[in-house]
C-alpha cells in the first residue's frame, strides 16, 4: 500500500482506503443519532368527567305498535370531541320474549314486534379512555284496547265574571275517562267569535288545559279536538259568554251621625236604606265614602267600617265630636 503526502494536503490514493473512509463516515453518522435525545412522547390526557348518557326511549307502549326506537344519539352532542361506543341489551323481559334488537352497537336501535310485558334495556356506552357508563330504560308494553275514537267528557258552558277577560279550559277528565297510558293529543281552537272583536290569544293550544285572554263582551264558541295514535279524533264544543261591562252607578244619601250604646261599646252610627239599589251588594262590588258636610272634606277610610245587610246600609265611627252632625254617603257599585 502506497500513502503519498505533500507539504500542503494528504491524498489517500489507496482505493482500500476510501472505502474505510466512507465506511468510517457511515458509523460515526449512526453513534451521532444514536446519541441524540428522541422526542418526548405526550400522552392525550382524558377529558375530565365521566360520560354523560342521553337517550330517548319510550316508558310505556301497545301491542298495535310495530317497533320502538332506542335513540342515545344526543349522547355524542353532549360529551364533546371523544370517540363513543355504543351497545344496547335487554336485561329483563316477559318469559320466553326475549326481543330482536336491530343495530345493537349503534346509538339508535330498533326493537320490532314486543310482547305484552315489562322490558329493561341497558346502554352501555365507552370512549377511548377507558370510561364506561350503563344506563336502563324500563319500557312496558300493553294490550291494545283500542277500538275507536277517544272519550271525552263535555265541559260546560262558561260565562266570563266581570272584570275577567280571560278563562282557564282543562279537558283533564278526559283523561281520565280514556285507558291508562293512551297517547293523546290536545288542540284548542277558536270556533265563533264575534264579527266585530278583536281575535282572542289560547296559550298552550296543545296542552291538557289551556288559557284563551283577550275576550270582548259577546258569545264565543271554543273547540277542543282530542285525538289518539291512531289518528282517531272526538270533539267539545264550548260556550263562552262575555256580558257587557256594567255600567258604574253612583247613589249618593245624607244623613245624621248619632250615639249608639249596645254591647260592642259606645260608637257614631250612619244608616241608610234602599231596598231598589242594595240588592246583592256587598263590600266585593261597591265602594263607598263619606262626606262631612260641615268641612266639605271626606274622612280617613281607614277610621270608619261600613257593611250592607237586607238593603240597609250601616257605617260606624268613632269620632264622637261628628255626633249630631250632617253627612253625605256617597255608593258606587256595578250591576
Amino acid at each position: 500500500m502506497l500513502i503519498v503526502f505533500d507539504s500542503n494536503r494528504s491524498t489517500i490514493q489507496n482505493p482500500l482506503m476510501r472505502q474505510l473512509s466512507k465506511f468510517n463516515l457511515i458509523l460515526y453518522v449512526i453513534i451521532c443519532m444514536a446519541s441524540c435525545e428522541p422526542d418526548e412522547i405526550v400522552d392525550r390526557s382524558a377529558p375530565p368527567g365521566e360520560i354523560k348518557v342521553s337517550a330517548e326511549v319510550k316508558n310505556s307502549v301497545y301491542t298495535n305498535d310495530r317497533n320502538i326506537k332506542l335513540d342515545a344519539s344526543n349522547t355524542g352532542q353532549i360529551n364533546g370531541k371523544r370517540n363513543l361506543t355504543y351497545t344496547w341489551t335487554c336485561k329483563a323481559f316477559p318469559v320466553g320474549q326475549a326481543p330482536q334488537i336491530k343495530s345493537p352497537s349503534s346509538a339508535v336501535a330498533t326493537i320490532d314486534s314486543l310482547m305484552i310485558g315489562k322490558y329493561n334495556f341497558q346502554l352501555t356506552v365507552k370512549d377511548d379512555f377507558g370510561h364506561l357508563v350503563n344506563a336502563d330504560y324500563i319500557t312496558e308494553v300493553f294490550r291494545d284496547t283500542l277500538t275507536g275514537a277517544p272519550k271525552i267528557v263535555p265541559t260546560a258552558d262558561q260565562t266570563v265574571v266581570y272584570p275577567a277577560t280571560y278563562i282557564v279550559l282543562g279537558a283533564a277528565l278526559s283523561v281520565y275517562a280514556n285507558p291508562v297510558n293512551r297517547k293523546l293529543e290536545f288542540e284548542w281552537s277558536i270556533l265563533q267569535k264575534p264579527v266585530a272583536n278583536r281575535d282572542p290569544i289560547i296559550s298552550d293550544k296543545s296542552s291538557v288545559s289551556t288559557y284563551i285572554r283577550d275576550l270582548e263582551a259577546g258569545n264565543y264558541q271554543v273547540m277542543l279536538k282530542i285525538t289518539n295514535e291512531k289518528g282517531l279524533s272526538a270533539y267539545d264544543t264550548i260556550g263562552i259568554t262575555v256580558p257587557p261591562t256594567p255600567i258604574l252607578v253612583t247613589k249618593e244619601y245624607e244623613d245624621t251621625w248619632f250615639l249608639v250604646y249596645d254591647d260592642w261599646g259606645d260608637y257614631l252610627q250612619l244608616y241608610v236604606f234602599d231596598p231598589d239599589n242594595f240588592v246583592g251588594r256587598n263590600r266585593q262590588n261597591t265602594t263607598i265614602t263619606v262626606l262631612n258636610m260641615e268641612t266639605q272634606q271626606l274622612l280617613d277610610d281607614s277610621k270608619y267600617y261600613w257593611d250592607i245587610n237586607d238593603n240597609e246600609l250601616y257605617v260606624y265611627y268613632y269620632d264622637f265630636s261628628l255626633n249630631g252632625k250632617k253627612a253625605k254617603v256617597t255608593v258606587r257599585y256595578q250591576p
